[in-house]
């Protein structure tokens, strides 16, 4: 008897019968749980049976930042929802004011926050307290946003895990059929969860993250009485984070939060928190950001001077600098010129003299110091030295 293929595109023939409103704010992943659920499936199955057959690679991938125009057309086309409706609902839609990037890329910006990363978090984080609030249960977007780490509602931190079995937030792995607010693994409701609040010390850290979420509402930022489109804000984020993290060599005096970030810095060096600790690291790194462009551009001077940095600690190793970002660091962080002054064989030679008169040790660092030049990449001095001294 002879068999009969079957078409795999067999499923893109059918609408959906139940379709949930997207709700504000919402995730993709988000969203396509809630119908699994009413469908009584697990995501990858409800992918596979209703929307594409290769719904179980696609269920494993990052859905929420996943560019893909055919399984945007197939949603659209089998919810009877607006194209733009569906788009809303990715982390896309935020492309142009939160990141840029190739559309083809496998793997979120830095402004992103992770959803499998073992150095950080390893869940899908939440606010207790918003679900509970929730007459559906749902996840945001800017739960995903990397300068997001704590509920200014709320006054709480968010949280990634189960605190019930410890297992990490990931709604893709939901197989009970209840609100997306109960624990794949162990069926806890997240919305009983103790959130930790944030004491009055650490408010200032939630005006950062609401001036952050103004900025990118509206699509721009004031600084200095200027506007500043919000994606080269959101880029600098992440330089100045990266610089700005230097634990306890850190010096940023009038910082509201430096004690506190530098205890935190000392506590992670000692033991693992279940990252509750972390949270709050990011939470204050988002905050000096904050203070840096709340006080521009006294701050940011001040403290490329106070640590030492050089125009290149602020531009070297970054990809795809936007043209704003360079502009600010050229006009505030001047150049230094590694060439130098010109150094004659006659101050090298009484720097020599004057540090053996002295019983003092003669070599490049020793000799350069007393002429005043970098020992290494001043070309005059490190010619003449050696001319000397290989003599």
């Amino acid at each position: 008897m002879k068999k009969i293929k079957r078409n795999k595109d067999w499923v893109q023939d059918y609408f959906f019968l139940i379709v949930p409103r997207p709700l504000k704010d919402e995730l993709l992943s988000s969203w396509l749980m809630r119908m699994s659920i009413e469908y009584k499936r697990n995501l990858s199955e409800f992918i596979s049976l209703f929307i594409w057959h290769e719904g179980n690679a696609i269920s494993r991938t990052d859905i929420d930042f996943l560019y893909n125009e055919k399984l945007f057309n197939h949603l659209t086309q089998k919810s009877h929802l607006l194209k733009k409706e569906i788009f809303s609902l990715s982390l896309h839609s935020e492309e142009g004011h939160l990141f840029l990037c190739d559309e083809n890329s496998l793997y979120p910006p830095l402004q992103i926050r992770k959803l499998k990363d073992k150095r950080t978090h390893n869940g899908l984080m939440y606010c207790p307290k918003c679900l509970a609030e929730d007459k559906i249960s749902y996840f945001r977007k800017k739960w995903r946003y990397n300068f997001y780490n704590a509920c200014p509602k709320h006054k709480v931190f968010l949280t990634d895990k189960c605190w019930g079995c410890y297992n990490k937030i990931s709604l893709s792995k939901i197989k009970h059929e209840k609100e997306l607010c109960f624990c794949y693994n162990c069926e806890r409701d997240l919305r009983e969860t103790v959130s930790l609040p944030i004491e009055s010390n650490y408010e200032y850290g939630l005006k950062a993250i609401e001036w952050f979420e103004r900025g990118l509402t509206r699509g721009y930022f004031v600084i200095n009485k200027k506007k500043v489109k919000s994606v080269f804000v959101f880029e600098s984020i992440t330089y100045l984070r990266f610089l700005l993290d230097r634990k306890e060599k850190l010096n940023f005096k009038k910082f509201p939060l430096i004690e506190e970030y530098k205890n935190i810095c000392k506590k992670l060096d000692r033991y693992n928190s279940k990252k509750t600790l972390f949270i709050k690291k990011e939470f204050i790194l988002t905050s000096m950001v904050y203070y840096i462009f709340q006080n521009y551009p006294k701050i940011l001077v001040d403290f490329s001077k106070d640590n030492h940095l050089t125009h290149r600690d602020f531009i070297h190793g970054f990809k795809d600098i936007s043209f704003w970002y360079k502009s600010m660091i050229d006009e505030l962080i001047p150049m230094k010129n590694k060439i130098g002054r010109e150094i004659s064989e006659s101050e090298v030679l009484g720097a020599t003299k004057y540090l053996k008169n002295q019983g003092k040790v003669v070599n490049q660092i020793s000799v350069a110091e007393i002429v005043g030049c970098p020992f290494s990449i001043h070309k005059g001095f490190v010619k003449i030295y050696k001319k000397l001294h290989n003599k």
